[in-house]
This record gives C-alpha cells, structure tokens and sequence, in this order.
C-alpha cells in the first residue's frame, strides 16, 4: 500500500488533520511495532508548574516599560548601540541563499523554502552558538499562519564554551558567555530578515520581583503556541516564555557581558535589544541518572524523562497536545509524551498546559522502541483514529532518516548505514505549517545545526574539534582554514513521497 495517498480538500479548522489523513499508513499490525504504548505509573513523567507570572508582569509594568511586539523585533534595524555610537552588530540580520557544499544541509527533495544564516556575523559557521530547536507562527494560531499579523519563525540556540583538555573540562563560564545560554532567532518569512533576542527569567517569583537573569539549556526543542514559546530544559521540564511580554531593554551593543538591571536601574540582555521573559516552568519530580547518548547503562531512566525535542499536535479532536520526545545517541527506546493543553479561549490559564491536582495531565505515552538517535518529531491522528509518527532520525554529519510510522507498523527501520532522506548537519527539528494566509501550503519545517570545523579551529580547540575520519560523512576530509556552514532552514512538501517513504 503506498504511504501517500490523494489529498482532499481541506476544511480551515481542520487544515492539519485532513492533511494529516491523507498521509495514513498500512492498518495496524498485532506486535513487533517500532512504536509502543505505554502504561504510566500515577505520576510518571508529569510536571509541576512554577508561576512567574506575577514576576513578569511586575518586571513588564514596572521595569522593563519599553514595550515590544514582533513586528518591532523583526522590522526595526538599529544602526547604532545605546549609546549612539555606530554598530552594525545591531542591525537586523537576513537569512540567504544556501550555496556549494553548505548546500549539503538541504534535503535532497524539492524545497518550498531553503535558508542559510548570515555571514555578516558568522551566524552561519560560529562554532560557539548552535541552533536547536525550531516552531513556526503556522500552527501556532490554527488560522491564517499569522501571530500580530507576522509570518514567523523561531529558532533556539545555545552557547557553548569549549572543551580545554582531553578530561572534557571546559572553559570557565564569563558571564554572558556562559556554557548553554538561551536566545532565539525570530525570523521574519516574508522578509528573511531576523534579529535574536534574550530568554530571561525573573529572580524570583515574587510579584514585586524587579530583576532577571538569563536562562541556560540545551534549547532542543521548542514550540510556538497561542502567544506562547514553550522551550525545553532537558534534565528538567519545559519552560514557557510569553511573546506579548516582549520588552526594550536600556543598554544595547555588541561585546556587551551584561545583562538583568543594575543598581542604577539600567536594564540589558547580553547586548541584545530584546528580552523575552519566562512566565511558566514545568518541572518533572526528579531529573534522570543520563541524558547522554548511552543513556543509563544502555536504557533510558525509568522515572525521569529527557525533554530533547518538542511539536505540537492539533489533530484527534480536543485537546490539543504538547508533544514531547527523547534523544538518545546509541540507545532504543526513548520515549514520546504528549501532555495535554488548554485551549485558548479556556477560563483558566489558556494556552497553557492542562492541570489536574498540581500537575500536568498527559494524554499518552509511547516507547519508540525500533529506533535511536531522535532529534526532531511529530504525531497526529488521520480520519481512520489510526496515529501516526515522523521522526527526525539524527546521523552525525551524513543524511539522516526522516521516518514515517504509526502504531501497528512492523515494517523493518531505516538504518543510518542505508542511507537517509533527510539533511545532514544534522535535522534538530520539525514543524508544520499548514497555510498562509488562504493559501493551503502544507509545508513540513525543519533546521540543521551544524558545521565543518576548518583547520584553525581544530588547531586552537583539538579535544572539542577533532579531525573527522568517519567514513561517508560530509565532513571527512575538510581541510579548509575556514569553517564550512551545514547550518539551514527549510520546508518541504510534507506529502512528498522522498520525505515520506522511509520507515
């Protein structure tokens, strides 16, 4: 039976499940599925909720006055820092064309949109910032792929200070440049151009808290809900940040280490012009033994969760789901959650993940027992009730597997050695974005994150930049003094077969 099937018309409010049910696979089998549900103790996995609501909405009133919205973040292009000096730093910063081998980042499918980052600044090949998790402004509202009237992107990245020795011991923290701290990259679609901006937290959660500092993580997932960036914080839970709390912050530049408010009241964020302030963390009871690629002796922690990767399903009938997935390098097995939210136009906290007795509520839970090496997903339910997976399936630096499956499926994996579909870089995450305005585009999103250390950095940085020798992938043999980009965003037809017809 082939795995794309004719597509019907689809309907406004029901855009993601009609297409979504064009994409049905074969009927579900007995045993043997890559896929398994699970059974959840009482509270596995669930989440308690830390409300820095009354915070923000002190530091938005009474600190950080200057206000912003999206349109001000990815339109207005500063030519100069705070203190009127010129500063091209500060400029907004456009996305372009992907060219020679960085174009390797791209699938090899049709693109409906292919993006490399700026040279200007080195957002392309920077070995010190890389970007993870990916959502769009296209599910966010279930209408016209718009939030404030903007066609929108956002990208999460983290920092990373090196390793110094061949023990791993890294570089000592400074205060911006702090291993795994949070921005991310709003990125305007009908324009390319995109600016970064800071993810803050409040010191406290008091409702007179008038400080912040900035938020470390991995960043590997992230999703665009309503007003709301839910971002992941790996060991932890997920945190949400509020876009209608966007602000202005005193003092702006490049090479500025500084950031929350100072004694005499002046407020910066890394030298950014913008913050975005946190307003919800959900965290898990415990934090797992390992997030690291052998996971805990080879399996992953029974009762703790690694929040790698997260999307948003809108299909099945309410309510909508935040779907949370694992990476594990060399282990089998990760699991996928998917907690329940509340509907926008719900009494309490709209938007916001669904509670029950201070925790959240999840819908269900799966073990992707045939595979390893998750870096992005997705789920939805098509017209049969039958649900269906994509996964990002990560393979270093060669073409990763874009993996189609639903429960029920027995058909044999996709290894990496067979060769992939998909980018290398490798993919970090996927989103769907279903219109555009009243156009119906369907598009499935994804980014890459990486680069080909050149002969100059693997010279200063040997123990975090070695020479790659692994056979058949694209970095092998690179001798170049310069970085080589693998680094992307784009979208491809979610229905097309080269994407889709890998299990």
């Amino acid at each position: 039976m082939a795995l794309i099937r004719t597509l019907r018309p689809l309907a406004v409010l029901a855009a993601t499940a009609a297409l979504f049910a064009g994409i049905t696979g074969q009927p579900a089998a007995a045993d043997g599925s890559a896929v398994t549900k699970l059974t959840l103790g009482t509270d596995q996995f669930k989440m308690t909720d830390t409300n820095y609501e009354p915070a923000t909405n002190n530091l938005y009133n009474n600190v950080l006055t200057d206000h912003a919205n999206l349109t001000d973040v990815v339109t207005t292009d500063y030519t100069k820092n705070s203190s009127g000096a010129t500063d091209t730093w500060m400029n907004l910063r456009s996305m372009r064309a992907c060219a020679g081998n960085e174009t390797k980042a791209l699938p090899p499918v049709t693109k409906k949109v292919a993006w490399c980052w700026s040279s200007a600044h080195a957002d392309d090949t920077t070995p010190r910032w890389f970007p993870q998790g990916m959502s769009t402004t296209g599910t966010a509202d279930g209408g016209d792929g718009a939030i404030q009237g903007k066609h929108v992107s956002a990208v999460a990245w983290h920092y990373k200070t090196f390793k110094t020795n061949s023990a791993g011991d890294l570089e000592a923290n400074d205060g911006c440049k702090t291993n795994n701290l949070l921005k991310v990259s709003f990125i305007d679609r009908d324009t390319g151009k995109y600016r970064h901006v800071l993810l803050a937290e409040p010191t406290s959660t008091s409702s007179s808290a008038s400080n912040f500092k900035f938020v470390t993580g991995h960043g590997g997932g992230i999703v665009w809900y309503a007003n709301y960036l839910y971002v992941t914080d790996t060991s932890n839970g997920i945190r949400v940040f509020d876009i209608n709390k966007l602000a202005k912050v005193d003092t702006y530049g490049s090479g500025l280490n500084s950031y929350g408010v100072s004694s005499s009241g002046s407020s910066s964020a890394c030298g950014y012009p913008y913050v975005l302030p946190e307003v919800h963390y959900y965290k898990q009871a415990s934090t797992p033994a390992s997030c690291s690629p052998n996971g805990v002796n080879g399996t992953p922690d029974a009762d703790a969760l690694c929040y790698s990767w997260l999307s948003l399903d809108k299909t099945g009938g309410g309510p909508f789901k935040l779907v949370a997935g694992e990476w594990y390098g060399n282990v089998a097995g990760g699991r996928v959650v998917r907690y329940q939210l509340n509907a926008t136009s719900a009494p309490a906290y709209p938007g916001l993940l669904n509670m029950s007795g201070g925790k959240t509520v999840i819908q269900d839970a799966y073990a992707a027992s045939g595979y390893q090496g998750l870096q992005g997903g997705m789920t939805w339910t098509d017209d049969a009730g039958l649900l269906n997976f994509a996964f990002s399936k990560g393979c270093g630096t060669k073409p990763a597997v874009f993996s189609h499956t639903w429960t029920g499926d027995t058909r044999a994996v996709t290894s990496c050695a067979a060769g992939g579909n998909w980018a290398v870089g490798s993919p970090q995450a996927l989103s769907y974005w279903p219109k555009l305005d009243t156009a119906q585009v369907d598009e499935l999103w994804g980014l890459t994150e990486g680069i080909c250390a050149g002969t100059s950095l693997r010279a200063s940085y040997p123990h975090e930049f070695p020479a790659v020798s692994e056979s058949g992938n694209v970095c092998t043999g690179y001798n170049s003094s310069d970085n080589l980009s693998l680094r992307s965003v784009f979208a491809v037809n979610f229905t097309d077969p080269a994407v889709q017809n890998l299990h």
